[in-house]
């Protein structure tokens, strides 16, 4: 099991403007002005870290079980065919980004809206960064993207199981409440798949997710980054 901090030297600005919902629109001046400032604050206020560890995954039928825990679903079966182990892996911006967050709230709703996507784009850095390191430490295998609980039909309620297996909370700091929502919220967990030989690249977008229906970033047209 290995915990790692990884620093943040800028945030992408394109995506987070696309958490904002602007589409195509560009925004002014004053506003991008606003962006800088609030990134400049978050990316010395954070302190990203994430932790990981690989697990034999045992098949059983139409089961399979990896690190004691059963991953149940269709999409996930279907994520890890053809794969012999699996990474847990979880990531957060830290406690700092939640509270930050908080004070951007009860200061304006436009320090709240810009402070918000720039956390959600800085910890998708975070994971894309950590999901390089360790590739770089299992440079020998073949890897699938991630697939986070609560994406296809992946039960989203096994961020519980997940986080006890890396005991997260005493690593890093990062809890989940009964309802599975991540604390600090700025947080993610994700299964990637591991072989020894190539992969089928396994079908992924909002049409095999089971938030479809619900998802907040279809509603202004964007897409999480699963899709």
């Amino acid at each position: 099991m290995l915990s790692t901090a990884i620093k943040l030297s800028s945030i992408d600005k394109d995506e987070a403007l696309r958490y904002m919902g602007f589409g195509d629109t560009i925004p002014d001046e004053s506003f991008k002005a606003r962006i800088d400032t609030i990134e400049s604050e978050l990316i010395n206020t954070v302190n990203p870290r994430f932790i990981w560890r690989i697990f034999s995954l045992i098949h059983d039928g139409n089961d399979i079980c990896c690190g004691g825990i059963t991953l149940t679903g269709n999409s996930i079966t279907e994520h890890l065919s053809g794969c012999s182990d699996a990474v847990f892996m979880a990531a957060t911006l830290s406690s700092q980004g939640d509270m930050m967050i908080a004070k951007a709230q009860a200061r304006s709703m436009t320090d709240a809206l810009i402070t918000d996507a720039l956390a959600s784009a800085g910890i998708e850095q975070i994971c894309n960064k950590a999901e390089l390191l360790i590739g770089q430490e299992l440079k020998d295998k073949y890897m699938t993207w991630r697939f986070s609980p609560g994406y296809g039909d992946l039960p989203i309620d096994l961020q519980e199981d997940i986080l006890k297996v890396l005991d997260t909370q005493r690593k890093i700091g990062l809890t989940v409440t009964d309802s599975s929502i991540l604390i600090p919220t700025k947080s993610v967990t994700a299964i990637i798949g591991i072989s020894d030989k190539p992969l089928k690249r396994t079908q992924q977008g909002c049409a095999f997710c089971n938030m479809r229906d619900c998802c907040q970033f279809r509603r202004k047209g964007v897409h999480c980054g699963n899709a």
